[in-house]
């Protein structure tokens, strides 16, 4: 049986490679776009926020200020007050901050497993950032539409977050950090960063890749509707759905936006399962709790959007549906990358140093 089994993983193997031979020259069009988009978007507008929201996490900075949120939040999720900032930085920083911050938790020893399994239904989320830098205003020409996607997802992310906490019992946190532990904070949270954004810029230029044979083959006529283009797309990679959805207008784009925001798309399914893994941390039933965020997130964001007159003219009708991302300084995006892998670097020879001075003495 298990021969078989090797068998038919070999010749689906050898398919693959062939389809990737054929398809080579579209793969390559469609992973230069993915790269576009780590410079243009991704790392632009997650780096700074991930080693600020682990640096916070680490030091406890805005334990005394977020203390009113923090009740809210231990009140209706059943957790301790001091992972307050943790849930603050899952929602204003996007995915995949929150697995990020609570998978650190989970490795050292802070929350259980069980804990972090259940914190993962509700600490997944699109950003400010990212519904208003690189959907709304591109896309609507207004910040309206996305500052409503970002508060349909706040609101769900409550009512999610209580759901699945009913019968939860909190357990107490001990988050106390000594002042050594804060010296090497900032270098610690850079390092955390840098990991994260590999994970997250290689997963998207293996999806953007998927798209462009997908594309090309046509699968199930999918070029010819430009809503399931845009849906089918979106749940594969959110920021290539993003760019497929500049083909339409009014409720029916605005509705497909809040599909793939919410739900994420397989591409952030994949960054989070990557970064669980270090801590070991089971993803129980998140697929059921993230059908049910998204379904409330999407009715709740086109229920506002309804509602709200925006002019017509803010559409992206005479937007150009090219889905070539140009790029405007990736320069700047290289330098962050090339600092922050030097600052590893150094980090690594200080604590070389640091043994061999002990060793001395």
């Amino acid at each position: 049986m298990k021969s078989k089994l090797k068998f038919i993983e070999g010749i689906i193997s050898l398919a693959i490679i062939f389809i990737i031979l054929i398809y080579s020259k579209v793969i390559s069009i469609h992973v230069k776009n993915g790269l576009h988009i780590c410079m243009d978007i991704l790392i632009p507008s997650m780096f700074i926020f991930l080693v600020i929201s682990d640096f916070c996490q680490k030091t406890g900075s805005l334990n005394l200020i977020l203390k009113p949120f923090s009740y809210i939040c231990g009140k209706l999720f059943k957790l301790d007050y001091s992972l307050g900032p943790t849930l603050l930085f899952s929602l204003i920083c996007g995915y995949p901050a929150g697995i990020h911050l609570i998978s650190t938790l989970v490795l050292k020893n802070k929350i259980d497993k069980k804990t972090a399994t259940r914190m993962l239904y509700f600490c997944v989320n699109s950003g400010p950032a990212f519904l208003i830098g690189g959907i709304s205003i591109p896309i609507f020409n207004n910040i309206i539409p996305g500052i409503i996607l970002f508060i349909s997802q706040i609101i769900t992310f409550f009512i999610i977050g209580t759901l699945c906490s009913i019968r939860a019992k909190p357990k107490k946190v001990s988050l106390v950090v000594t002042e050594s532990q804060k010296i090497n904070a900032f270098i610690l949270s850079v390092k955390s960063a840098v990991h994260s954004m590999i994970i997250i810029c290689s997963f998207t230029l293996f999806f953007s890749g998927i798209i462009g044979v997908i594309m090309e083959l046509n699968i199930f006529n999918i070029k010819t509707n430009k809503h399931l283009s845009s849906l089918f797309i979106g749940l594969i990679e959110i920021t290539n759905g993003v760019i497929y959805c500049k083909q339409m207008n009014g409720l029916s784009m605005f509705f497909i936006l809040s599909i793939i925001t919410s739900f994420g798309g397989l591409c952030v399914h994949f960054q989070l399962k990557s970064i669980a893994s270090k801590a070991n941390i089971s993803f129980g039933n998140f697929y059921l709790w993230r059908i049910l965020y998204c379904f409330i997130s999407t009715n709740i964001s086109c229920y506002l959007f309804s509602k709200i007159k925006i002019p017509i003219d803010v559409f992206s009708n005479n937007i150009s549906t090219n889905t070539n991302i140009s790029t405007q300084n990736p320069i700047s995006s290289l330098s962050l990358i090339i600092l922050s892998i030097a600052l590893l670097c150094c980090d690594k020879k200080i604590d070389i140093m640091r043994k061999s001075f002990k060793r001395i003495k």
